[in-house]
């Protein structure tokens, strides 16, 4: 599973809301680990969720510092029809990129001609469905999830990379930079283009390049202010700018077709993926334009959103009609040869799960009954099976079921209440509603009446510390009363005392105990004492006697001599 290259994932800002996964066609995105990314070999590059993360923690990969590598060196432009759709002053957008170093710039449409006359040529001959392959979503589409169907595509190359090949034939290896609103552009191109861009990049590329002496800059309608028109270097294409629009490539062929041939325009990434779901056994001769883009390519995932649709098409219109005024060179599909076919590259994505396992993450997630495969779509999973598989296969989590999240935190969160050491009791009005094990052990020959009564007294009390007599012992207990929300009853906690009061009381007897022996052994020191001082007293009186009769006595002999 690999990271994608060409849409890239913050972290830092992915919140795990789910949003691009729920949007996305094809659900190649992992969620695993604290961790979300595109998975490439999934990804069909419709750039969905670039556009619906609201943190923004999709983008496609930048390409701007490629493009500004080849600043004020010669290089060659190609620029998709939906170019003049999406700048307001294109042509002069034009004239700047000539003072870039761009030394020649030509319309993609000019591949699209080719294309054009080499789609009629095939489905001349055809007698089933065959679908265009100018969209690059819709060739991923089939070559990952619809392999099966791989025939009824034209074997044609797109009109940008036939383009490619025109270009090369006329300028050999100068640098090549191709232009549109498309994402999966910079995949199908990259070993054709040197730099291959969005319009929105190129905007601010040449806004970085042409930024003011204060290294401020500049917003593309400044620059183009003083800027004059210019128009693509000749030759021109003939009919296929409209390619980009609905219908365009339709309009496009009918110049090789004729005008009456059978037709179908298919457009939306959803749309396509349930058309090949139900295409089975369909086997009519019809030419399908298909895009991934409702409207065409001037609805592409990189035009500025805040431009209505209609806006983008009539600057289209308005800029074709420029371009069909002036009197240039048209191209002349002989003079370059062109090699237009291409070969699929069928890697389809396929994982095949053994229902055992499917069974046993859904045991895992406690989806154990019909009644809790909700499919309700809150991970982003259409339905809680493809959910399963890709736990299985490793790009999912079971967190992700917000249901069995929900579940996970409830019975996480009712043992611990339930095993808690402190009595819990939720009562209404006379009714008990919930009595945890710490509570049924405490009130155990309480009635429900007689453990409401307590609960009520406790409830109006102003009192800290209850002392009550429970089965003839005495009990402290310390009560929390709490009303529940929405009048769904009282909850009262009542953590019990009785140890710590015991103890403390168990201590204060023990230290009165211990002043009494002190005073006691003082006592009995002070006797001692007294009884001492006595025996010292005595002793010296009577020492003092007889130190007295023996002086006298050695005075009485003094007194002989």
């Amino acid at each position: 599973m690999t990271k994608s290259r060409y849409i890239l994932s913050d972290k830092a800002n992915c919140t795990y809301c789910y949003k691009c996964l729920r949007n996305c066609p094809v659900k190649a995105i992992s969620f695993r680990h604290g961790e979300s990314f595109v998975i490439e070999e999934e990804c069909v590059l419709c750039g969905t969720c670039v556009n619906t993360c609201p943190q923004k923690a999709k983008q496609y990969r930048n390409d701007i510092e490629k493009f500004l590598s080849l600043a004020r060196k010669p290089f060659i432009l190609s620029i998709a029809p939906s170019f003049y759709a999406y700048f307001k002053e294109a042509f002069k957008v034009l004239s700047l990129l000539k003072q870039l170093g761009c030394v020649y710039i030509s319309e993609t449409s000019i591949g699209a001609e080719y294309v054009s006359e080499e789609y009629a040529k095939i489905f001349s001959r055809s007698d089933k469905p065959l679908i265009t392959t100018a969209c690059p979503v819709v060739v991923e589409l089939v070559e990952k999830y619809f392999p099966e169907y791989a025939d009824y595509l034209f074997k044609v190359k797109s009109p940008a990379s036939a383009h490619a090949e025109f270009l090369k034939h006329m300028f050999g290896n100068l640098p090549k930079v191709f232009v549109s609103p498309c994402i999966a552009k910079k995949k199908e191109l990259e070993d054709v283009f040197d730099v291959v861009l969005t319009f929105e990049e190129l905007e601010r590329g040449l806004e970085k390049i042409f930024h003011d002496g204060n290294n401020n800059t500049k917003g593309i309608d400044t620059l183009l202010e003083k800027m004059a028109e210019t128009y693509p270097d000749s030759p021109h294409p003939s009919r296929a700018r409209f390619y980009p629009s609905s219908r365009g490539v339709v309009d496009s062929a009918t110049a090789y077709v004729g005008e009456n041939f059978p037709y179908y325009v298919l457009e939306g990434v959803e749309n396509i993926i349930n058309f090949f779901k139900t295409f089975n056994g369909f086997n009519e001769k019809i030419f399908i334009e298909a895009s991934a883009c409702v409207g065409g390519c001037i609805n592409g995932p990189t035009m500025k959103r805040e431009d209505n649709i209609l806006l983008r098409r009539s600057r289209l219109q308005n800029a074709i009609r420029v371009l069909e005024s002036l009197n240039v060179k048209k191209v002349d599909r002989f003079s370059v040869p062109i090699d237009l076919k291409h070969s699929l590259k069928i890697r389809k994505v396929e994982y095949n799960i053994p229902e055992s396992e499917i069974e046993r993450i859904f045991a895992q997630m406690g989806k154990t009954n019909p009644e809790k495969i909700l499919d309700c779509t809150g991970c982003g999973y259409e339905t809680c099976r493809d959910k399963a598989i890709a736990v299985a296969v490793g790009k999912a989590e079971k967190e992700m079921c917000f249901a069995y999240l929900v579940e996970k935190v409830s019975s996480v969160s009712n043992l611990v209440v339930e095993e808690t050491p402190n009595a819990i009791v939720i009562f209404k009005d006379s009714k008990i509603l919930y009595i945890n094990n710490s509570a049924r052990i405490l009130f155990a020959n309480y009635t429900e009446d007689m453990l409401i009564s307590i609960c009520q007294r406790v409830k109006e009390s102003s009192n800290r510390i209850h002392e009550l007599y429970i089965n003839s012992r005495k009990v402290y207990l310390y009560p929390k009363v709490f009303d529940l929300p929405d009048d769904g009853g009282t909850v009262v906690l009542f953590v019990d005392l009785t140890e710590m009061v015991q103890q403390r009381e168990h201590m204060n007897e023990l230290r009165r105990r211990t002043i009494e022996k002190i005073d006691e052994v003082l006592n009995e020191q002070m006797k001692l004492a007294q009884n001492i001082a006595s025996l010292l007293g005595e002793s010296i009186a009577e020492t003092k006697s007889r130190f007295a009769e023996f002086k006298k006595f050695l005075g009485e002999e003094n007194v002989d001599k």
